[in-house]
């Protein structure tokens, strides 16, 4: 026997996998989460919407967070997010029936996004409480770059959107069996890294700023 097949044998031999059934596999997976209240943080008695401000304007997550009454208040929240940050020029806002009906006026709209520092304007399918993150997922009418490209992100999120738990989520995405977009994308916050020096450095490898426009609905 070659060294090589003397190696595979003792794996196949200290691999109870091949005794178990999938099912067997299965049903112990499915154990590990029955009670998911024993690893999931509990936050009973705090609003949705207050605990998942808190945690996007965490100084982990490092978001900022503004609230309008309806969808008819999100380009105002825009502008004044843009003159906070003293911010001109072109905004790529996604095409999307929510956003293309409403009045942009005063502010420049372009289809694509500015290179070398942008802002784009998009809006998030769902928001976990939990973390502070913001669900995407791709499609005709959600390009997946604008997310990720820009120095300035400013999401559009409903609370009626918020779920408690990342594991709300796939509840929500109709299971195994239904059509699924080729993306999912879950954000939480700005792009950061520590690789150099333990440093905490903003927009490494995606958005430098994110502005979170919460729409009450």
């Amino acid at each position: 026997m070659s060294d090589r097949a003397a190696i595979l044998q003792s794996v196949r031999s200290a691999s109870r996998a091949l005794d178990t059934s999938a099912a067997d596999i299965a049903a112990e997976a499915a154990a590990l989460v029955a009670d998911r209240t024993g690893v999931q943080p509990g936050f009973d008695g705090v609003h949705l919407t207050d605990r998942f401000v808190a945690k996007a304007t965490s100084e982990r997550v490092t978001a900022t967070v503004d609230h309008v009454a309806g969808f008819d208040g999100v380009p105002g929240a825009v502008q004044a997010y843009l003159a906070h940050v003293k911010r001109s020029g072109p905004i790529c806002v996604q095409s999307c029936a929510e956003l293309d009906g409403l009045n942009w006026t005063g502010m420049e709209r372009g289809a694509t996004l500015q290179e070398d520092g942008g802002c784009a304007v998009t809006c998030a399918e769902y928001g976990i409480a939990e973390t502070g993150s913001v669900v995407f997922r791709s499609g005709a009418h959600q390009p997946i770059l604008t997310n990720f490209l820009p120095l300035h992100h400013i999401v559009i999120l409903r609370t009626s959107t918020l779920l408690a738990y990342p594991e709300d989520l796939w509840a929500h995405l109709g299971g195994r069996d239904a059509p699924q977009s080729r993306l999912l994308t879950i954000v939480t916050g700005t792009s950061g890294t520590a690789d150099i020096e333990a440093r905490n450095v903003r927009g490494a490898h995606g958005p430098k700023h994110m502005h979170i426009v919460m729409v009450a609905d």
